[in-house]
């Protein structure tokens, strides 16, 4: 059987990633954790999930379906050289048996892998994400599978000497956590989405790896009234053909079209009943042949994958109003990316959000919905 995955169904985790985690009490918000974290952006290569994502790139399946690894850069070139030696070992071909079994398995590895940390070799848990990562739509699991290959796990660091091949990249991570300061502008982000939406997220953890291609995901957890979100991303992209800005602007793209469905989120579920009205006609709103609009079975997934993305334009012309040529290569970039996943009326629908957002007439997202589902149901 074929089981090469298309770049579109890497991209597509984008609008399910909301569905990522589950709350019940997953995670311990502690007096100290809050005051520590409260109000900051912390980027991190986090060591257990830098393991996971190692694994990952030796199996079989990812030799089989190279958009699921980031192959260009050296980095890549010293894994492979250093790990894939051991590639028969217990453990990998177990990641393999996942995967093949669903690529789901390549977050809930993942996302489960940020509980843990090192004592020596041995993995003991954080006591703060406890078990983050049990399902994506239809597919769950019931035991956190870094405790079912704990044992494994541990035998692949010490035969592997993983911890001292992670030590001995550290420059290297640091300088891909420099470039998030640099071109990230998380901040920048956050403040213009709080200003826009009545919705606070105390903390921002970008979690990262230079061996993440397009499969990205976030999820805000809430413990003691404290809000965290948890953004795995790749690192920042490079093209030698970019200027800084534009650089900047791409990279502020791919972040902020996961950060906005946070706080997209809570206001569309307001609205779920008028939303199923118009957008369950999918055919206005979806190329049905396009096999990406299948990760987007409701109206819900549908409706706010146009808005995420429609709000970067907003974002946009809020930042770059001085430089217009600039201005519609965002726009032109979001319609076209918008296309290429199945959502034909892209462009109509953004003109709409971006003419009511710049009559200033709605000081708050949530106040656009009602002119834009109008709209919508003219359609």
């Amino acid at each position: 059987m074929n089981t090469s995955i298309k770049v579109s169904t890497i991209i597509i985790f984008l609008v399910i990633s909301n569905c990522l985690f589950s709350q019940e009490k997953e995670v311990v918000f502690n007096r100290q954790y809050i005051e520590e974290n409260d109000g900051k952006t912390t980027v991190e290569i986090n060591e257990i999930q830098e393991l996971i994502y190692i694994i990952l790139s030796i199996t079989d399946f990812a030799k089989e379906n190279p958009n699921m690894v980031n192959r260009e850069t050296s980095y890549y070139s010293r894994v492979q050289n250093h790990f894939l030696p051991f590639a028969q070992m217990s453990v990998v071909q177990e990641f393999d048996k996942s995967l093949r079994e669903s690529l789901v398995n390549y977050f809930l590895l993942s996302a489960n892998a940020y509980g843990f940390r090192f004592n020596n070799n041995r993995l003991i848990p954080t006591t703060v994400y406890n078990f983050p990562g049990k399902g994506i739509g239809n597919y769950e699991i019931s035991v956190n599978p870094i405790i079912t290959h704990q044992a494994d796990l541990e035998d692949f660091v010490k035969k592997t000497n993983f911890r001292k091949f992670y030590i001995d990249n550290q420059t290297y991570y640091n300088s891909l956590k420099s470039e998030y300061e640099l071109y990230a502008a998380v901040q920048e982000q956050k403040d213009w989405l709080e200003t826009r939406f009545d919705y606070e997220i105390h903390s921002y953890r970008i979690l990262t790896s230079p061996l993440i291609a397009g499969m990205n995901a976030t999820h805000t957890f809430t413990d003691e009234n404290f809000r965290e979100m948890l953004l795995f991303l790749p690192t920042i992209k490079k093209n030698k053909e970019w200027s800084d800005r534009y650089k900047k602007l791409m990279n502020i793209r791919v972040i902020f079209t996961e950060i906005d469905h946070n706080y997209v989120g809570p206001v569309s579920d307001q609205y779920l009943d008028r939303l199923n009205l118009i957008f369950n006609d999918r055919a206005k709103w979806v190329d049905v042949n396009n096999k990406t609009v299948e990760h987007y079975p409701n109206a819900l997934k549908v409706f706010d994958e146009y808005l995420t993305w429609g709000l970067f334009i907003l974002y946009s012309y809020d930042q770059i109003q001085d430089d217009q040529e600039l201005f519609q290569q965002m726009i032109d970039h979001v319609n076209d990316k918008m296309n290429v996943k199945g959502f034909p009326k892209s462009s109509e629908f953004n003109m709409t959000l971006l003419g009511l957002y710049k009559s200033g007439k709605y000081p708050k997202i949530e106040n656009l919905y009602t002119p834009l589902l109008d709209w919508c149901e003219t359609q």
